[in-house]
């Protein structure tokens, strides 16, 4: 027995659809729902399996499709095929005609369960791969390695967009010298989340001919604007239209306890951008307060997204600190089972002369150590973000 519920917004069809569910044996009529504070009830009471809604429905959004989804409801649309596209850009991948009513059973029954997000309709290529960069708390570096990896990746030949999301403000704009207080990544999730995002790279800052930036929050406080469901359909957009998705995370993996309040989460954005990837950067330093948060953060990752695929990266590598690349990968290893891909030395020139010119590393001093270590790990992840699309 499948329980549905409706949201017709008053449209004809929500009568048609009803006598036709109480006609059939294993369909259930859970509720015809008046709006969309109603819908999300009932799918926080586990109400109902299928929410048969119109597009018209005041207040939907791409946010209110993930939270369904979240409750294991299949969300389909009752629209005209040729609007079915505005169902896809809500994440909505279940669409049947008005006329097509009189076989609601049958099409619901061949439905998979529960529903999962579909990106809008994007241009012909494979997807690209997202790969996120993130770090403990402390700075460790996480803004500078997701810059000039990206830019690695772009000098590759690689179609780059780099997407700062760190939820606690944004830093990677102000490192390229760009000063606009308009948030790239605000506005695509604005129009993700009203189903009207046709490009991410509309909203994006562009860097050089194979990298663009969508630039991040310029106040702090503008992190409650971004919804889930919205967040979720950029990522899927983003991947879709690029080959390669570098992320910059903030810190923190901590999750509310409170399962769907309908209200944002902070740290919402970076475990999003972690579950979305398809492997995550893993950014600490090798001094004994950076190594003890990068160990503890290595577990902490694991905890919050036990399947991800991730590399460990030591920032800001100082021999003269007295511990050896072996020491701190023998340290690492035997507190997390993990030894780092990559050490990367501590250039203060190179890294305050790009800062001053407002240019990423390859661009302000291309021979420096810095950049020369993270060429070897933009080549060492191509081969395994390669390996991950197939």
């Amino acid at each position: 027995m499948i329980t549905v519920v409706t949201a017709a917004a008053g449209e004809a069809w929500e009568s048609t659809a009803v006598q036709h569910m109480q006609a059939t044996s294993n369909l259930h009529l859970g509720r015809r729902c008046v709006d969309v504070p109603d819908l999300l009830a009932i799918a926080s009471a586990n109400g109902a399996q299928v929410a048969l809604i119109s597009l018209d429905l005041p207040g939907l959004d791409a946010d209110t499709v993930y939270r369904l989804r979240q409750h294991q409801i299949r969300v389909v649309a009752v629209v005209e095929p040729r609007y079915a596209h505005r169902a896809q850009a809500l994440g909505i991948g279940s669409t049947i005609g008005p006329l097509g009513l009189d076989s609601i059973a049958t099409f619901l029954a061949g439905l998979s369960m529960p529903d999962a997000a579909v990106p809008g309709p994007v241009a012909a290529g494979e997807e690209g791969t997202i790969l996120a960069v993130w770090g403990p708390a402390g700075a460790p570096g996480r803004s500078t390695v997701s810059l000039n990896l990206a830019c690695e990746f772009a000098a590759l030949g690689h179609r780059t967009l780099l997407i700062d999301a760190d939820p606690y403000g944004g830093a990677i704009a102000q490192m390229l010298g760009v000063l606009d207080e308009v948030s790239g990544l605000l506005a695509a999730a604005r129009a993700a989340n009203a189903g009207t995002l046709e490009s991410v790279y509309e909203h994006a800052y562009t860097v050089s001919d194979n990298l663009a930036l969508l630039t991040g929050l310029p106040r702090a406080a503008l992190w409650a604007q971004l919804r889930s469901g919205a967040i979720d359909s950029l990522f899927a957009r983003a991947r879709a239209e690029s080959q390669v998705v570098v992320v910059d995370c903030g810190f923190s993996l901590e999750s509310a306890e409170v399962l769907d309040s309908g209200a944002p989460r902070r740290n919402q954005l970076t475990l999003q951008a972690v579950e979305n990837a398809d492997r995550v950067v893993v950014v600490g330093t090798a001094d004994p307060v950076g190594l003890t948060r990068l160990a503890r953060g290595i577990h902490e990752l694991k905890d919050a997204i036990p399947n991800a695929p991730f590399d460990v990266v030591v920032n800001r590598y100082r021999p003269e600190m007295g511990w050896s690349t072996d020491q701190v990968s023998d340290t690492l290893h035997r507190l997390t089972r993990m030894v780092p891909i990559a050490f990367l030395p501590n250039d203060q020139r190179a890294t305050d002369r790009a800062l001053m010119r407002g240019r990423s590393l390859l661009e302000a001093m291309p021979d420096a150590p810095v950049v020369r270590a993270i060429r070897k790990v933009a080549s060492k992840l191509e081969t395994k973000l390669v390996q991950s699309a197939k």
